[in-house]
């Protein structure tokens, strides 16, 4: 599970995330610049009081809401609705690449016919969600919630760390099922327990394996313009008395940060559903006992 889904990415890695763009690149900028600019107000909204030189009778928070309220409720809106959508897209994407991926034979597709396949699964991917939002989110909230608890006495340590992965792989291996083949939403989340439990700690060591490796890599990726700009800033802070310099400079830096932290959670979290999407093929064939997804099981062998 681990090699093949690896050898995915050195294999059809470039013609993978090429799509990936193409479908999702616009959006993604979207949300980027929204991020930017609601990240920015919010952190000059916040400092606006610790900012030496100011008037203690001005509050610059209240006055910068109240003269550009509708202009930031707008940009809240369409950034919330616009980070549901590419959510939604970004889990279904790899459902459907490697759908394609198995009916061609391999990457030889382009992105209309993942287009195509997208128009016309929609409802289906709109409808899962939807209904895992209304009946499945609640359901993991108050578990999480009571192993948040008997964390208290340690015992709950050891269970979130495998109740999460595990709840993570249960949705994502019901999509799967979902959109490649005519099951329902409730039958589909069965057909999952059964991957699942076919195959427990391959398919938790699995996931959490990719779930860690992602996390170190968005540390790197956060901390490297972090360290960079605190070292600037403070550099410049040692050659200059201007406070107010500073804080603007650690504003457009935190702003900065937290914009790459969001587009490259969106980029790597394609590794985990292509790990989840190795695990649905491997698993289906074993239950099915037939070699229908060859294509897929033999990624790993190319680079033997």
């Amino acid at each position: 599970m681990l090699s093949d889904s690896l050898n995915f990415f050195k294999q059809d890695g470039k013609h993978f995330f090429k799509n990936y763009f193409i479908l999702n690149g616009i959006f993604l900028m979207l949300l980027i610049v929204l991020s930017y600019f609601l990240f920015k107000v919010y952190f000059e909204a916040i400092t606006s009081g610790t900012t030496p030189g100011g008037n203690p009778d001005y509050n610059f928070a209240s006055t910068l809401f109240n003269d550009n309220f509708a202009v930031i409720a707008t940009g809240g809106v369409l950034f919330f609705v616009l980070m549901l959508f590419i959510t939604l897209l970004n889990f279904a994407y790899p459902v459907l690449y490697l759908k394609l991926y198995e009916k061609n034979k391999g990457s030889n597709f382009q992105t209309k016919e993942l287009v195509a396949e997208l128009k016309l699964n929609f409802l289906k991917i709109l409808g899962f969600y939807l209904l895992s939002l209304v009946i499945i989110l609640p359901i993991i909230m108050v578990l999480v919630a009571i192993l948040v608890l008997l964390s208290m006495i340690l015992i709950g340590i050891p269970l979130l760390l495998i109740t999460i992965p595990l709840l993570f792989s249960l949705m994502s291996l019901s999509l799967y099922e979902h959109l490649n083949s005519n099951e329902g939403f409730f039958a589909s989340i069965g057909k999952a327990f059964k991957y699942i439990f076919k195959q427990f700690w391959a398919i938790l060591g699995s996931t959490i394996i990719f779930y860690l490796l992602i996390q170190v890599i968005l540390t790197i990726v956060s901390m490297i313009p972090y360290i960079i700009g605190m070292i600037s800033i403070f550099s410049d802070v040692e050659n200059s008395n201007n406070s107010a310099n500073t804080f603007s400079a650690l504003g457009i830096l935190m702003t900065v940060v937290f914009a790459i932290s969001i587009l490259a959670n969106y980029i790597l979290h394609n590794l985990l559903m292509i790990n989840q999407g190795m695990i649905y093929y491997n698993s289906r064939e074993m239950i099915e006992n037939n070699s229908s997804f060859s294509e897929i099981d033999s990624i790993g062998n190319h680079f033997e």
